[in-house]
């Protein structure tokens, strides 16, 4: 299984905060180990979605930088692939199978215009469509197509959703 990390670019406080929380419960959903956010300490955000995962299971970690280039250097040299989701980029389906085969990525997601340096730190700048979109629906997508996110466990959970045709099921753990 690919370690999967999410870097949000530009968090701003208040308006940004219910998107940015949406992408790091998709970024958790679909199995990425952390999301680091760049921009003000959100202490709000990370109480939300510790108590989901203490919830619902899973060690989904939040960090947060005010420097993201240095960040994204340092994420390369660990050798994760830089894959910075953008409208402009090459549709998802081209590349697709060659980061199926990839051990790291790095999923980067803006909230506000990234600077042009983005582009080219980026190993791949990929789109989901090349039409204006949210951020939270390109994350879902590319995090499906690079891998099966039913297969995806989370320990320690207390409450189990139970998939029906009809209706909710939960169980509770104890």
């Amino acid at each position: 299984m690919t370690d999967l990390i999410v870097f949000r670019y530009g968090h701003r406080l208040l308006r940004d905060e219910r998107v940015t929380t949406h992408c790091c419960l998709v970024a958790r959903a679909f199995g990425c180990k952390k999301i680091i956010i760049h921009g003000m300490e959100d202490p709000i955000l990370i109480k939300t979605v510790q108590s989901i995962s203490d919830r619902f299971g899973g060690t989904f970690k939040i960090e947060f930088t005010e420097n993201w280039k240095p960040v994204l250097q340092q994420l390369k040299q660990q050798k994760y692939t830089l894959v910075h989701l953008t409208m402009y980029g090459q549709l998802i389906q081209k590349a697709q199978k060659k980061l199926k085969k990839t051990k790291k990525i790095a999923i980067i997601i803006g909230s506000q215009k990234v600077p042009s340096d983005m582009y080219t730190l980026s190993d791949y700048n990929v789109s989901v469509t090349n039409q204006p979109h949210s951020e939270i629906s390109a994350l879902a997508v590319v995090l499906d197509r690079l891998q099966d996110s039913t297969k995806i466990k989370f320990k320690k959970a207390k409450i189990k959703i139970i998939p029906t045709e009809k209706g909710k099921q939960v169980k509770i753990q104890k």
